[in-house]
């Protein structure tokens, strides 16, 4: 019966880190398609890394990563840009959680 319990306890509780886990994940694509948005706009990097986030480490690292790539030609690759790098950084966050 006690093992029965830890593992019905073990089962209720993995789906709620999991969603805890898709959260953080969810947060930090948001915080690349800011970044990515701002690089397609044309912003100054400078200025980029003033209003993105929160200005910690992490999040000048995502900034400064978005800053490394083209900026699209038309609005349509400019969009496709910030979606590639918000699902980039979504697969790379949870692949670190799973």
């Amino acid at each position: 019966m006690k093992t029965l319990l830890i593992a019905v306890l073990i089962a209720v509780a993995l789906p709620v880190h999991a969603d805890e886990n898709q959260d953080k994940c969810k947060k930090i694509s948001a915080l690349a398609g800011e970044a990515m948005t701002a690089r397609q706009r044309g912003d100054l990097l400078e200025d980029a890394m003033a209003s993105v986030g929160d200005q910690s480490k992490f999040s000048n690292a995502v900034v400064m990563k978005a800053y490394g790539a083209s900026v699209g030609q038309s609005d349509r690759e400019k969009q496709k840009a910030v979606s590639d790098f918000r699902n980039e950084a979504f697969a790379e966050c949870y692949q670190a959680f799973n």
